[in-house]
């Protein structure tokens, strides 16, 4: 087994070896030419020609509401997300983290969220509302709403019937300069005390009637 050996002018080397195992035949690696720009990697056209890349940021992540959340103020964080049980779920890349009602990305770049809220109420109540995705830059001290969708509920008296479930989706981007101080929350606007947000399970083959949310990384800084 053969060393390609840099000597530093300190005396400390690096070396280049070859694999552990014997190649199937002999390989050779052409360099770029030119040195790549920051964060990019090296990769091969797969017949040996090297060349720099910017790797793709794109990774994702599904949630849901666990159980039905019973909103605690007229103005609140939705609460109860889980990470996806799906039984074909699988993440891409790393998961936010997740802390009573509050996400924090795990990198910076431009972030995609869809959150598709089932709200409803128990006893036909009339109910004017709204669901907004919040950004925080400064640790969750403040917060600015990227995306809303609103809607109204009629009441027994305008003959709706209770207990109707009806499915509000909201989406934006955000961009996350700093991942260690950026905060995202799903809040609601003006909505019941004594109404839900429907939560349940996406395990099974009859799994899946809740409130879910997909987070996506869609760029780089």
């Amino acid at each position: 087994m053969s060393n390609l050996k840099l000597v530093h002018s300190g005396g400390n080397s690096v070396s280049l070896t070859t694999p552990t195992n014997n190649p199937s035949s002999n390989i050779t690696f052409k360099l770029p030419q030119a040195d790549g720009t920051a964060n990019q990697s090296l990769v091969t056209d797969g017949s040996g020609s090297l060349s720099f890349a910017t790797p793709s940021p794109y990774q994702f992540s599904s949630w849901y509401v666990s159980s039905d959340y019973t909103p605690t103020a007229t103005d609140v964080t939705i609460k109860n997300w889980a990470e996806s049980n799906a039984d074909g779920y699988e993440r891409l890349g790393t998961a936010p983290t997740y802390s009573n009602g509050v996400f924090t990305m795990p990198s910076t770049g431009y972030w995609r969220v869809q959150a598709s809220m089932i709200y409803y109420h128990p006893t036909a109540n009339g109910d004017t509302f709204a669901f907004t995705l919040r950004h925080s830059t400064d640790s969750g001290s403040s917060y600015n709403h990227f995306a809303t969708i609103g809607g109204r509920f009629g009441s027994s008296g305008d003959g709706s019937p209770s207990n109707q479930k009806f499915n509000w989706v909201v989406a934006g981007t955000f961009k996350v300069a700093n991942a260690s101080t950026s905060r995202l929350i799903v809040y609601g606007v003006d909505i019941r005390t004594d109404a839900r947000i429907m939560g349940g399970t996406q395990a099974g083959a009859t799994g899946g009637y809740c409130t879910s949310m997909h987070i996506e990384k869609m760029a780089n800084l």
